[in-house]
């Protein structure tokens, strides 16, 4: 017997504003499409003058474990290589999933992809982001 149901989607893509790209993803990012995101960020991190990236989520309508583990790698990742990883629009399932796993306050989130992108060229930051590495409190 086969189940069948609707197939998840997901539709990626960047506009480069400067030193930053914007990524913007809608749909779906779970085990099905999180290698569309995994790829589009690692050719982003291996793009030389890059030193943001916002990821614009406003459009996302689900986030599964896999697509936060992918979340959390890009922020790691952006630490690493000191590329400031931000995330915007965040809302709905992805807002829940944040505050469930206590990641809420590690992630840098702006309401919009223009406040992140002033943030980003002012080099300062009004978020509450500690990095992954400080503890969620105040949840």
């Amino acid at each position: 017997m086969s189940v069948t149901g609707p197939r998840s989607t997901l539709k990626v893509a960047s506009t480069v504003h400067g030193a930053a790209v914007v990524v913007r993803v809608e749909g779906d990012l779970d085990a099905g499409t999180v290698h569309l995101l995994h790829d589009e960020l690692d050719g982003l991190w291996k793009s030389p003058g890059t030193s943001v990236i916002v990821l614009d989520v406003a459009e996302l309508g689900f986030c599964d474990s896999r697509g936060l583990s992918e979340l959390i790698s890009a922020l790691q990742r952006g630490q690493a290589l000191n590329v400031r990883f931000m995330l915007s629009g965040v809302q709905g399932v992805l807002r829940r999933v944040l505050t469930i796993t206590g990641l809420r306050n590690v992630f840098e989130q702006h309401p919009t992809v223009a406040e992140a992108l002033v943030q980003a060229t002012d080099g300062g930051s009004d978020s509450d982001s500690g990095g992954l590495f400080e503890t969620a409190g105040g949840r």
